[in-house]
């Protein structure tokens, strides 16, 4: 009996040491989807042209605050694309944060962000 009684002890022992003990982080690269594609192939995925990206960057960027993510920061350019990007597919978040190496709800959140100022540019 006392041996059992040891094992779940030193079992919750282990258990206690795990639950302090941090998992590194995996920071995955982003590609600049800006620079990355020719102007067809970017407005095939986008459904806008960069200049017209460029614009919409200047009318909203001041409402927009760089978000960072898991000490990575989301510039106002990636959080339009990738709102953009949600727009144009009407695809998944999830596949859309895939694309794009962040999380699911980072881009929940900067698709809502964005949407919200570009309508407010509305009359």
């Amino acid at each position: 009996m006392e041996s059992s009684e040891s094992s779940i002890s030193s079992d919750e022992e282990f258990l206690e040491i795990a639950r302090h003990i941090e998992r590194p982080r995996v920071y995955r690269e982003r590609e600049n989807q800006f620079e990355k594609y020719s102007e067809s192939e970017f407005r095939n995925r986008f459904r806008l042209t960069k200049e017209n990206v460029n614009i919409l960057v200047e009318l909203i960027e001041d409402n927009i605050p760089i978000i960072s993510y898991r000490g990575n920061t989301l510039s106002i350019m990636e959080q339009i694309l990738i709102s953009l990007r949600f727009y144009a597919t009407g695809s998944f978040q999830i596949l859309i944060g895939d694309d794009c190496n962040i999380h699911k709800t980072t881009v929940c959140r900067v698709v809502k962000k964005v949407t919200r100022e570009i309508a407010r540019l509305c009359p």
